[in-house]
């Protein structure tokens, strides 16, 4: 295996680089942290991503480019020889080269206009024959009919006035020795086409005979007039005045002179344009182009390389796709108790960040707070957090950042009350994401308030009992919990809301979108919660009112057997009486 752009490989020394740049970034990335955290509690106090977290990215990343560099420098197995037989249409250009052609009513001058012409013809027809021609009072067939566009537009780009003696402008010399070109390649019958660059200036009468000619062997010409109406002086270095003068010693002024251009163009079926007027000339020529004849060349062999960059190209894709996986940080439901210990680091890790920027910091203190966290003395830390947050010209932001601390200890001491109040203290810093935290943490309160809510006990001597004994009991106790729903609902509502206002200030929070989705779940769960609880408590109400209208009956059959036997009684004493 070879490969066609070899130098590309030098190339592979960017992934090293690449490589080098990422370990000094992580060697160097700024630790404001260890204000606070000694290095003897880092290991426990200190929650860090996974190594291969921060690794397998830059591994991938490396793998990824060194692949697409591989694969850029076109791999190749081998060539395969392909037989061709080119088809393609002939097209001669003339460029005039008269003195006239020097004039600066054309940028740079005509000559050098005409010459840009030539250029965009070869580009807009790449896979097309062409020629040169150059014309002054005579004419000369520079370059013959050739696909080589590079030696074609080697040879415009030297072109220069004086390389045709003779002087004037003869378009009738042009347009024999084209159709004298086209009959020597064996052309003469297939329609083809000449393009004529000139300024039409001191022009040799063009005759009826010779346009005929062109016409009857199909030969369609395109003339471009190059230069003003108004015209121009024509420069000389040999003067001393630097322009060129008659021979009664008056400037000359060479003006574009279009009807002999006209008229050639006219007579063949070809198309006039004027390149002073900034028309594209081969957007005409690709017209006219159209309408020719093409030609079978000599049979070709072409060597076509077997390429072999897939075998990077997949690679570098999947490694590419790698690196974003594996860089992604897939975030799950974190709910207030699960924060711990991790959260409460965090945000004192974070107060450390802003208070190493004032000149007020405390390190002492904080340390000291450090310590209560690690020794799980959460009252204590909330005090000493107080301490310093009594300071009078303690900076807001430091005050804020303090205030999250707090809120943080409060939440895991099962203070919601006061975690709240200080988290809404910590929403006035000006920071993004301490306010996304705030506003994280106070959705997580409301969410842990809307679980607390739903949590049902029952007094020490129930505990054993699986439900009310009596159908009063059960409906009643479903009724309690109805009327706990609509409660649980607000807190919900206003947890969705604070996850949503997380996300506004940080978009990219981590935890807020999957807290969200989940309490939206858990929302649906608490309406059908309560379409079980209406249809338990119907049935319930439709089995009550069935045992009363049972106990109706058996009363009314207990007030008849009861009167029966007073009858009896009352006949048997009568009986003995008599």
């Amino acid at each position: 295996m070879t490969f066609l752009y070899p130098n590309v490989l030098y190339a592979l020394i960017l992934p090293a680089l690449l490589a080098a740049a990422a370990w000094w970034l992580w060697r160097r990335r700024s630790r404001k942290w260890e204000v606070l955290v000694s290095p003897e509690y880092r290991r426990e106090l200190v929650h860090a991503p996974a190594t291969w977290h921060r690794v397998l990215p830059v591994i991938f990343a490396v793998l990824a480019s060194i692949f697409a560099i591989l694969s850029i420098a076109r791999p190749v197995d081998g060539y395969t020889e392909v037989k061709e037989i080119p088809k393609s249409r002939n097209i001669l250009i003339a460029i005039d080269c008269s003195r006239s052609m020097l004039s600066k009513d054309a940028s740079p001058t005509r000559l050098g206009r005409a010459k840009t012409a030539a250029y965009d013809l070869l580009d807009a027809l790449p896979g097309d024959n062409f020629g040169i021609i150059i014309f002054s009072g005579d004419a000369v067939l520079l370059m013959p009919l050739t696909h080589d566009h590079n030696a074609l537009k080697e040879t415009i780009e030297q072109l220069q006035f004086g390389w045709v003696s003779q002087g004037g402008t003869n378009l009738e010399n042009v347009v024999r020795l084209a159709l004298q070109t086209f009959k020597r390649d064996k052309e003469a019958d297939a329609k083809n086409a000449l393009v004529i660059l000139s300024d039409g200036e001191d022009t040799v009468n063009i005759t009826y005979k010779t346009a005929e000619a062109a016409r009857q062997h199909q030969l369609i010409i395109v003339t471009a007039g190059i230069g003003t109406t108004i015209g121009t002086t024509i420069p000389d270095e040999q003067s001393p005045s630097g322009l060129y003068r008659d021979r009664r010693g008056q400037h000359v002024v060479s003006k574009l002179n279009p009807e002999s251009l006209q008229y050639l163009a006219r007579q063949t079926e070809g198309q006039y344009v004027q390149l002073s007027d900034g028309a594209a000339l081969n957007h005409f020529v690709k017209d006219i182009a159209d309408r020719l004849d093409t030609t079978e060349g000599k049979e070709e062999v072409r060597r076509v390389p077997n390429d072999r960059y897939i075998i990077f190209a997949v690679p570098a894709l999947i490694c590419l796709l790698l690196t974003l996986l594996a860089g992604t940080r897939w975030r799950s439901f974190r709910r207030s108790g699960r924060r711990g210990m991790a959260s409460l680091t965090a945000a004192a890790l974070f107060c450390a960040g802003l208070l190493g920027q004032e000149a007020q910091a405390d390190t002492h203190a904080l340390d000291n707070v450090t310590d209560l966290i690690r020794t799980g003395k959460t009252e204590e830390a909330v005090k000493s957090i107080d301490e310093m947050l009594a300071v009078p010209d303690l900076a807001e932001e430091t005050r804020q950042a303090l205030e999250f601390a707090k809120g943080c200890l409060e939440q895991k001491a099962d203070n919601p009350k006061e975690a709240a109040e200080a988290f809404s203290q910590a929403l006035l810093s000006p920071k993004p994401a301490l306010q996304a935290d705030s506003h994280f943490n106070l959705g997580n309160l409301e969410a842990a308030q809307a679980r607390k809510t739903m949590t049902f006990s029952r007094p020490e001597g129930e505990q054993q009992q699986a439900r009310p004994s009596s159908i009063d009991d059960q409906i009643k106790e479903i009724d309690a919990r109805l009327a706990k729903i609509p409660v649980a609902k607000k807190h919900v509502k206003e947890a969705v809301k604070r996850f949503d206002d997380a996300l506004s200030a940080y978009g990219s929070h981590e935890g807020a979108a999957s807290n969200k989705e989940e309490m939206l779940r858990y929302d649906k769960s608490l309406d059908e919660y309560r379409r079980q609880l209406e249809k338990l408590k119907k049935k319930l109400e439709e089995e009550k009112k069935k045992q009363q209208d049972q106990n109706k009956d058996q009363n009314k059959d207990q007030n008849k057997d009861q009167n029966k036997d007073q009858n009896k009684d009352q006949n048997k004493d009568q009986n003995k009486d008599q």
